[in-house]
């Protein structure tokens, strides 16, 4: 066989091998940074969505157990969302993420409006309390914290 020969046939093989090494490559970045950033960036929207479209009962110190559950639900997705990505300080470089620490502090800033909107109510047939000034206090708080620590929108002024 001639050289001629083994070039004409090492370069259409080549080029296949080329071409699977940068699909799995590809698929490997998609896979382990793009979708995992991309979850939580929706993680992130959400949790801004529920402060927003709840932000009366929020800042008014209100208990509402179906609230409280939702709030405590958006501090651990954020949490495990974040856990997930793949080389997370270069995709908080390149994609703009908040730091792990930030989204810790933030999930914990959630848990404590979890807590203080929890209803603490000893038996299910009460009707809704009232404002607690302690609970408005630490719910501004802690809008504002987040709004800082996750670069979203926490109130529509």
């Amino acid at each position: 066989m001639s050289s001629v020969d083994a070039h004409q046939w090492f370069t259409p093989v080549f080029t296949i091998f080329v071409g699977v090494a940068i699909f799995i490559v590809s698929q490997a970045v998609l896979k382990l940074v793009i979708e995992p950033v991309q979850q939580l960036k929706s993680s992130i929207g959400l949790t801004a969505h529920t402060l927003l479209r709840h932000r009366a009962k929020i800042t008014n110190g209100m208990e509402d157990a179906e609230l409280s559950a939702k709030i405590f639900d958006h501090a651990a997705e954020l949490v495990s969302k974040a856990e997930v990505v793949f080389c997370y300080p270069v995709a908080v470089f390149v994609f703009q993420l908040p730091s792990r620490a930030n989204v810790a502090k933030a999930a914990q800033e959630l848990n404590l409006i979890g807590h203080e909107t929890m209803d603490k109510r000893p038996s299910p047939i009460h009707a809704v309390s009232g404002p607690n000034a302690v609970s408005v206090r630490k719910n501004h708080a802690a809008l504002k914290k987040i709004a800082e620590l996750l670069r979203v929108k926490t109130s529509y002024s």
